[in-house]
């Protein structure tokens, strides 16, 4: 079909224009227009995605789809709220959950270009009192530290939940007690949520700034993202903060636990996701070279194309092209952010609901960009 669809485009453009345009125009004009045609269908085809997981799975949430750096499919369903039944809109606010790690990886990066920082450094170099001297800014960005998880020891100690628990606290708390640390540094993948906390502080005391205006200043206002901010220290838009939700849509209850950032707690909208996306492929936030290392694997007894850069998983899709990606679950936020380098395909899918409705969507909808 799609090859009569051509000829039958080819030919009409030829009658129609071909006695004032040269033979290279005109195929430029049929071959753009074929590329809108295209590009509908598949926005149609992933509108059917999208309605089957509505329909079968209760999705709430909202999916965007990028071709190209070119939004071509938008749609969103469900609540902001179950409870006061506030509905989603267009520019409803998510917890991005561990979403957030590559504008935590990208500060670090931001860092080592300008030579305030180098990878192979030590936590110690810039916290002498860190406990684990071993423990190196790269293990930490592709998690190979070894460090314990912070949600798993962190209610061992903080005994009063009624105070604040932040980045300062889990510091101090590890050079307090010391958790046993998982394994030598550098020994094998394990991932961390510790370690990006532990790179927030980095890039804190390494900029001189809060870790808030660091990222506002240098990453989310050039890029446009102005619906973006960490939890707790940004301003929620009334009309479009969404709630956390547990399955069977019962709010999610923070814990004291909320207030590390790092490895979380950025808010963001589908359409700054968007932004974000094409500000990458514009070489004004990190230069080739930089990108080009984060997204290389660096976990070698990891299989290559199931591994992890700098603040990004790796993988391939069904065809062997690389696909950049990570997922998010936190609060009852799950979500994913994946980006197909070749043609500059991304989904962007993010629910205030803890759900399976889209397991594999992502791979399901790149691959309908890739074979139609």
């Amino acid at each position: 079909m799609r090859k009569h669809l051509y000829i039958l485009l080819l030919c009409t453009s030829v009658l129609y224009c071909g006695i004032c345009q040269t033979p290279t125009e005109t195929f430029t004009q049929i071959n753009r227009f074929f590329d809108s045609i295209n590009r509908i269908q598949k926005a149609r085809t992933i509108d059917a995605v999208f309605n089957e997981m509505v329909k079968q799975k209760q999705f709430n949430g909202i999916l965007l789809v990028a071709l190209d750096t070119h939004k071509i499919y938008c749609n969103f369903h469900g609540y902001a709220d179950y409870k006061t039944r506030q509905k989603l809109n267009l520019g409803s606010q998510y917890e991005l959950a561990s979403v957030s790690k590559q504008f935590t990886a990208v500060a670090v990066l931001q860092l080592y270009e300008q030579g305030k920082l180098q990878l192979t450094d030590s936590v110690c170099k810039y916290f002498p009192s860190f406990p684990y001297k071993d423990v190196t800014i790269h293990q930490l960005l592709c998690h190979r530290s070894g460090l314990p998880d912070y949600l798993e020891f962190a209610e061992n100690y903080h005994k009063d939940k009624s105070k604040s628990f932040d980045n300062d606290s889990l510091m101090r708390m590890m050079q307090a007690h010391v958790p046993k640390i998982l394994f030598p540094a550098n020994e094998k993948f394990e991932y961390s949520n510790t370690g990006y906390a532990v790179l927030a502080c980095l890039v804190e005391k390494i900029s001189g700034q809060s870790f808030e205006d660091y990222l506002t200043r240098h990453i989310w206002q050039p890029a446009g993202m102005n619906h973006t901010f960490l939890y707790g220290r940004g301003q929620f838009d009334d009309q479009g903060y969404t709630i956390g939700h547990r399955a069977g849509y019962k709010t999610y209850v923070r814990d004291f636990m909320s207030w590390v950032v790092g490895d979380k707690a950025v808010f963001s909208t589908a359409d700054d996701m968007f932004l974000w996306n094409k500000y990458l492929y514009e070489g004004k936030i990190l230069n080739d070279t930089t990108l080009e290392l984060a997204y290389k694997p660096k976990n070698h007894d990891m299989a290559p194309d199931h591994n992890y850069g700098y603040g990004w998983r790796l993988a391939e899709d069904l065809h062997g092209n690389s696909i950049i990606y990570h997922g998010g679950l936190w609060n009852g936020n799950n979500n994913l952010f994946s980006r197909r380098l070749y043609d500059k395909a991304c989904v962007i899918i993010l629910s205030n609901e803890f759900n399976r409705s889209f397991g594999g969507r992502g791979d399901q909808i790149l691959n309908i960009l890739y074979s139609l």
